[in-house]
């Protein structure tokens, strides 16, 4: 899957094309979004739920089923990626590839989904402790201290996470290679490029904002425009790398 592209391109070009990709098909589009929303809050209002509870012990349940439901969230995202790598690639899509990640050949999309919530919960670990404290002892000192660490934990995953972020898209580009070779890949790809794809991320700020003045009913279609401009830079990508560029 990858398109005649030699340039990187800026993410005023990503955008030119994902509008292009959605011109007179955001119908397609919207449901199959709208139907990942409403199963990846399912598995956030779990979570939610047991909100509200003291202490360590607690906090750590806590993280555990967050783990389980992060995980399933990110299978039914790798689901909507192949989605919109279809969509953009002329390939047949439909709803039911939401579901590819719970019936892949193998279990890589479920071991990509762990690592990167593993790493993620242990990024956040040290904040969570110092909360959990904070409610233990009732130290004041130590909530700017959970937040210390929850923007420097944040800050980690982010830099880790750009660096992963091609792997779902690679693993459907390449569906033989080795979970490790995956990986290694897209860290290759991202290689000087994390800024690029942070950037393109930060630009959508503005039209997430003005959604939300709608009542999040704007987000339906805000959402899809950013997600088919990721699979454009992971084609773009692509494209330069065939290049030799």
């Amino acid at each position: 899957m990858t398109e005649n592209m030699e340039e990187i391109r800026n993410a005023a070009e990503l955008k030119a094309s994902a509008r292009s990709y959605l011109q007179g098909r955001y119908v397609q589009a919207i449901p199959v979004h709208l139907l990942f929303l409403i199963l990846s809050g399912a598995l956030t209002s779990v979570n939610l739920r047991l909100s509200g509870g003291r202490g360590a012990l607690f906090l750590l349940a806590q993280a555990g089923i967050l783990l389980v439901g992060s995980v399933l969230a990110s299978l039914l995202h790798f689901g909507l990626s192949r989605f919109y790598m279809n969509f953009c690639c002329a390939f047949p899509y439909d709803a039911g590839d939401l579901f590819k990640g719970f019936s892949f050949r193998d279990d890589r999309p479920v071991k990509i989904a762990l690592l990167l919530n593993l790493v993620m919960v242990g990024c956040e670990l040290p904040a969570m402790i110092l909360y959990a404290v904070y409610l233990s002892t009732g130290i004041i000192w130590f909530m700017p201290l959970a937040s210390l660490a929850l923007c420097v934990g944040l800050t980690v995953y982010t830099v880790y996470y750009l660096g992963m972020s091609q792997c779902f898209y690679l693993l459907l580009d390449f569906p033989d290679k080795k979970l490790d070779e995956i990986i290694s890949m897209s860290r290759w790809l991202m290689k000087g490029r994390r800024f690029r794809l942070f950037y393109l991320y930060v630009s959508y700020i503005p039209l997430y904002l003005l959604a939300l003045l709608s009542c999040g009913i704007g987000l339906i279609w805000v959402l899809p425009y950013a997600e088919t401009s990721y699979v454009c830079f992971h084609l773009n990508l692509t494209s330069v790398a065939a290049s030799g560029r």
